[in-house]
């Protein structure tokens, strides 16, 4: 779906973009993380056609961005923080004028506008005017806009912004039904902790360069120390087990879960044979840490 290839973006005196190369698959949710500046925003611009590179290449649907950038947003959907509106409209008149230029026939467009409402939790202002609409409700809207579109591929820019916990589920459902059918989404936010329950790989962007990039699991493994937690039958006496027979850094009973933290992450394996040989139910395992500190290991250059 998205193939770049050091890509380099200078803004007079400044390197906003500095090689940067990635691989974007159908079929899966990529997320795109980083502070503010460190050049996300930049990159999706060059991705989608709205900047032009100053060196590398980039193919967005197999299709050259750079050569032709027009073909590539006329072929993707886009939400961001820089969607302009027709103040006097209503959402509902606004979602309906872009499903005219979709050519999408009068019943589907409307049949559509209703489910989308319900989506985008859209319900309790979509006959209001556009002028009216706090900052969060505009996102709604734009959101909303970009589920109309039938697009294989999604850039989406904090599209949780603004939707209640309710809404954010059946979105999720949603994003996971649109890439089971071979779609593909691009999706950055700030929020890496939510961003858990949907990406499928992750890449960090820190100055302009791309730091890391793989799944959750495979960045915890390398930039978190081999923390889990045991959820057991029997706690005290896994702890007792554990300390024995592993190398630890750290073993504790919380809330009736074992925590531990190995010397050496190959040791994972022994746990739960130790367990068996002591006649202690393993239920679930699981490793501790968040993407969050992930992120502040890769930016500052840390590897476990």
């Amino acid at each position: 779906m998205i193939e770049a290839n050091g890509l380099v973006k200078d803004y007079r005196t400044i390197r906003a973009l500095d090689s940067v190369s990635l691989k974007v698959g159908r079929g899966e949710i990529f997320g795109f993380f980083g502070p503010n500046g460190a050049g996300k925003t930049t990159c999706i611009r060059v991705l989608c056609g709205l900047t032009q590179a100053s060196g590398g290449d980039a193919k967005v649907l197999d299709i050259d961005v750079c050569k032709n950038p027009v073909w590539v947003r006329d072929n993707i959907a886009v939400l961001s923080e820089e969607t302009r509106f027709y103040e006097e409209m209503t959402p509902r008149r606004y979602l309906n004028m872009f499903g005219k230029f979709m050519l999408v026939k009068k019943s589907e467009r409307l049949a559509r506008i209703n489910s989308i409402a319900d989506l985008a939790d859209l319900r309790g202002f979509i006959d209001q005017k556009i002028a009216s609409l706090s900052q969060g409700q505009r996102q709604r809207v734009s959101l909303a806009r970009v589920l109309m579109a039938d697009a294989p591929l999604l850039f989406l820019d904090e599209p949780f912004e603004g939707i209640d916990i309710i809404h954010r589920k059946k979105l999720r459902e949603h994003f996971r039904d649109y890439v089971s059918r071979g779609n593909t989404i691009f999706f950055t936010s700030h929020n890496l902790i939510e961003a858990e329950h949907i990406v499928d790989r992750f890449a960090f962007i820190h100055q302009g360069k791309l730091i890391a990039c793989g799944t959750a699991q495979e960045l915890k493994d390398k930039y978190l120390a081999p923390s889990y937690l045991l959820h057991v039958s029997d706690p005290q006496k896994a702890k007792e087990a554990l300390d024995r027979g592993l190398r630890l850094q750290n073993i504790k009973v919380i809330e009736g879960q074992v925590m531990l933290t190995l010397q050496k992450r190959a040791d994972a394996a022994s746990i739960s044979k130790i367990l068996v040989q002591e006649n202690v139910d393993l239920f679930e395992m699981r490793t501790t840490g968040t993407m969050e500190e992930v992120f502040e290991r890769t930016a500052r250059g840390d590897v476990c």
